[in-house]
């Protein structure tokens, strides 16, 4: 009897996470990889949480918890996301999503907050499909418009400022008077592939999105932004630009670590890399542009349809309500037998 009522009086054991989080990436749409991080020997260090994309509970478990273990999951498109044990719920798990690489997101209230699942693969893979992995593409592409923006704005500045100095630094038949002009060029080479560089990874999702939306689109702003030119014109210079970085990679990869001449090789290769891409991160700044104007505009129509949906859905409410219904249902007739006394003298009375 007495370990009867020890055994009752034990606490269940806590789902296995490297179990579920396996289980999970297979149900999920897609196709999905789970990468378990183990952090019992350095209990302190949690590589993955400084990339949570999370204001909620899963943030605040990373910042109050000493957790034992975190699972990466990873989709063939990128998408990234991490699930942890639940804080003192033994059967449950939270996955969040992790911020995407080469993207600076400063704004956490746009963060596609994380949920809590039960520990059933199947019930939890349902869960993050219908509610976080919608909430997680539309947060991406959002934080993706806005980088894309900003490096724009940047590009347009590198420019102007080396139209301010390229002219100085040539005579008068526009040739370089000395070597501060290939220097001042190799900079400017430098800060355009910066901007570009990210977009690399990132772009051709925002051509997909933005070629699925364009017929959508009034065509007249279509027309006047030369949106399917400007499309196709990004979409060439992004894959020129992924031949050249990937021709540069070759050379960085056959680098011998710890070479005398190591550092000099792969300065050379980066200067080359630049000056090879300047011309399609060039293109890029100047019509990617039109990425930007799509999906403004894109806002803007989901803002309109939203508006003529709700007074329909108002409409459709007060349609459904008793009180309608009353209103719309036809005069009850009185009885030709028993006359309504109006005045009230000759009603029943009531029963106590």
């Amino acid at each position: 009897m007495a370990e009867a009522a020890r055994s009752t009086s034990t606490p269940p054991e806590r789902a296995d996470l490297a179990l579920f989080a396996e289980a999970l990436a297979a149900r999920l749409p897609g196709s999905w990889t789970a990468v378990i991080h183990d952090h019992t020997r350095n209990p302190s260090a949690f590589p993955l949480s400084g990339r949570v994309w999370d204001d909620g509970h899963l943030s605040h478990a990373y910042a109050r918890t000493v957790l034992q273990q975190d699972a990466e999951l990873t989709s063939q498109s990128g998408a990234k996301l991490v699930v942890i044990d639940r804080p003192l719920r033994r059967h449950e798990f939270l996955v969040a999503a992790l911020v995407p690489r080469g993207i600076n997101v400063t704004d956490t209230g746009k963060a596609p907050n994380g949920i809590a699942v039960s520990a059933d693969p199947a019930r939890a893979a349902s869960a993050v499909a219908d509610r976080l992995l919608p909430r997680y593409e539309r947060a991406v592409h959002q934080v993706r418009i806005e980088h894309l923006a900003e490096s724009v704005a940047a590009g347009e500045r590198a420019l102007v400022e080396w139209d301010a100095v390229s002219d100085s630094l040539c005579d008068a038949d526009h040739w370089p008077l000395d070597d501060r002009y290939g220097l001042r060029q190799q900079q400017r080479d430098a800060e355009m592939w910066a901007q570009f560089a990210p977009f690399l990874d990132h772009g051709p999702a925002l051509i997909a999105h933005a070629e699925e939306t364009l017929p959508l689109l009034d065509p007249a702003d279509r027309a006047a932004g030369r949106w399917p030119y400007r499309l196709r014109v990004v979409r060439d210079a992004l894959t020129s630009g992924a031949r050249v970085q990937a021709d540069f990679q070759v050379v960085a990869d056959a680098l011998v670590p710890g070479h005398p001449r190591a550092k000099e090789v792969f300065d050379r290769a980066v200067a080359e890399r630049n000056a090879e891409g300047w011309h399609y991160s060039l293109t890029w700044m100047e019509n990617a542009g039109a990425l930007v104007e799509m999906a403004r505009a894109e806002q803007a129509l989901r803002r309109g349809s939203e508006g003529l949906k709700r007074p329909a859905q108002a409409k459709a409410a007060r349609a459904r309500s008793p009180l309608a219904a009353r209103k719309s249902a036809p005069p009850t007739q009185e009885s030709a037998a028993r006359p309504v006394d109006r005045q009230g003298l000759n009603r029943r009375p009531r029963l106590r």
